[in-house]
């Protein structure tokens, strides 16, 4: 029987790189792991539906759309995250499907919690801290088995906050293009999809 490992992302606030890091983890799949992977914008904020209309005014030629969705770089994009859509993504030719949360409410935190590999994006600069601060005091306990990453912010205030609240919060290497992965974010997916 084939599994489907679903990968969720989600980020505490607006702006601290959740779809840049579901974008670039749905191309490390297709691309360095010859995986077939799926996208899902669960979030509704219309970032797949921009790349798309890039992509239908001419300046992307290697992509094709469909009613449900389009491809590019052999990885499905699927613009409006419903049940039915992850249901025919987890029953069709996909090993991986990552859905892109957007930041992390209550009204997504069962889909959140069904999947498999729950990475969680927060931002450690300054005026974003307090945002990340709140939502781990929030918790009762840090989620068991949830990935905390951040691609901003001090390597200081990191390791002061890993000590304060008990959690290990990696460091997302720098990827300026969420289309093109060097093997330092191979290496470094590889090690969280283990």
């Amino acid at each position: 029987m084939k599994t489907v490992r679903l990968i969720g992302i989600a980020g505490v606030c607006p702006g601290c790189g959740t779809t840049h890091l579901a974008i670039l983890t749905a191309n490390c799949l297709a691309s360095w792991m010859q995986r077939r992977a799926a996208l899902i914008d669960w979030s509704g904020h219309g970032d797949f539906a921009a790349i798309e209309a890039l992509m239908a005014s001419g300046r992307e030629k290697n992509g094709k759309t469909s009613a449900r969705g389009y491809s590019l770089l052999d990885v499905d994009y699927y613009r409006e995250g419903t049940p039915g859509i992850l249901a025919a993504c987890m029953e069709g030719p996909y090993d991986d499907v990552v859905i892109d949360f957007g930041q992390l409410q209550s009204g997504i935190r069962e889909d959140w919690l069904r999947c498999g590999t729950k990475i969680l994006t927060a931002s450690l600069s300054e005026w974003k801290l307090g945002v990340f601060l709140e939502f781990l005091e929030r918790e009762m306990r840090p989620g068991s088995g949830w990935i905390y990453a951040a691609a901003f912010g001090s390597e200081d205030t990191r390791k002061r906050m890993e000590r304060r609240f008990g959690i290990s919060l990696k460091r997302i290497p720098l990827s300026v293009d969420a289309f093109s992965v060097d093997s330092r974010v191979k290496d470094w997916l590889e090690g969280i999809l283990k």
